[in-house]
């Protein structure tokens, strides 16, 4: 699936078709997906004191947990990361915000963002939600990328699809391609 991503910092981010966080430069991968360039134009690592992921589906019925509110669990963790280790802490997000109503996800989701960059935090995120691409598109502490993706004609004479070409668009915003996804 593609979407779009917010973030802070250097070092890049997002998912096909969307927009992400990062630094200038282009990413370029072969196809067998062995090896990937670091998309910045000076890159540099940084060591981080406290990491916090938000990337999978944490859903679990037997304990009465549904996918929103482990979401929000990682949520307040990150909070506490970034409260406790500022500038040190690095946050990942994978569509905050989403398996809710879309428009009270992105709401809950663009307040996450901004207590966490006041916080300090380094923060990398991917959406769907266009509320969060517009905030990053306005807010000079988020930079947006874009994965690019190429039109290939199908093998089946079904028409076109849109394929990563795995190269980062920084300063873009994408779309989904969730039509093309489903045809």
């Amino acid at each position: 699936g593609g979407g779009s991503g917010v973030g802070e910092g250097e070092g890049g981010g997002g998912a096909e078709g969307g927009a992400g966080v990062g630094g200038g430069g282009r990413c370029g991968g072969g196809g067998d997906g062995a090896a990937m360039a670091v998309a910045a134009s000076s890159p540099r690592v940084d060591f981080f004191s406290a990491v916090v992921s938000d990337l999978a589906e944490a859903q679990d019925v037997s304990a009465g947990t549904s996918s929103y509110s482990a979401h929000v669990r990682s949520c307040a963790r990150a909070l506490e990361a970034a409260g406790a280790h500022g500038a040190s802490a690095l946050v990942l997000l994978d569509e905050p915000g989403a398996s809710t109503e879309p428009a009270e996800g992105a709401a809950v989701a663009q307040a996450l963002i901004e207590e966490l960059l006041a916080r300090g935090a380094r923060l990398v995120a991917t959406t769907h939600a266009s509320p969060l691409k517009l905030l990053a598109l306005r807010d000079t502490r988020l930079q947006v990328a874009a994965m690019q993706r190429r039109r290939v004609d199908r093998r089946n004479g079904a028409g076109a699809a849109a394929l990563p070409s795995y190269a980062i668009l920084v300063g873009a915003v994408g779309g989904s391609y969730a039509l093309d996804a489903a045809a």
